[in-house]
């Protein structure tokens, strides 16, 4: 199960680019979310999958694109915002803030973070079920671009579900 903001999120997004209306897309994201609330990692799934065919010619850089987008979108939010206050934006700071929060986006799944420099590290993703070459490494660019640091993210798959995302940045001046 995944929480409804991203349900929302993806919603909203659709919404900006004018790409709501496909009868399939709209069948799952119609109805408002609860923030909160967990709903199904299948429906997000199957409606990240439609929403990235519909911006690229390859659905996982769709997804790519999607996610990474809405890490830069939620940073513009007032919530965002404040987060990003917290963790004055630092990438390491916002990589260990989302291993701690895993359990309060999705019951399921499990990400490790492994620090090897101040502008190095390496996200640990153990049965994930948003593809970690698309969209998990897009988020992770959003986060990048959202700390305002110039970076690259590299994934790297053992199956379907378990990986490693190889983040790396520059020091801002």
């Amino acid at each position: 199960m995944s929480r409804g903001i991203f349900f929302n999120m993806l919603r909203d997004d659709l919404r900006r680019r004018g790409l709501l209306g496909v009868r399939e897309v709209d069948k799952l994201l119609a109805k408002p979310r609860r923030t909160f609330e967990l709903y199904s990692t299948r429906e997000l799934i199957e409606a990240y999958g439609m929403a990235g065919a519909m911006i690229a010619d390859d659905p996982v850089d769709g997804t790519r694109e999607l996610f990474s987008w809405t890490a830069r979108y939620f940073s513009s939010t007032w919530y965002g915002r404040a987060f990003a206050r917290f963790l004055k934006p630092d990438p390491l700071a916002a990589l260990d803030w989302i291993e701690r929060s895993r359990e309060q986006v999705a019951n399921y799944g499990r990400w490790r973070v492994e620090r090897r420099s101040k502008t190095e590290a390496i996200m640990h993703m153990f049965d994930e079920y948003l593809w970690i070459d698309g969209a998990q490494r897009g988020g992770c660019e959003g986060l990048l671009a959202a700390c305002g640091v110039v970076g690259e993210v590299r994934a790297e798959l053992e199956s379907p579900y378990t990986g490693r995302l190889h983040v790396s940045w520059q020091q801002r001046n």
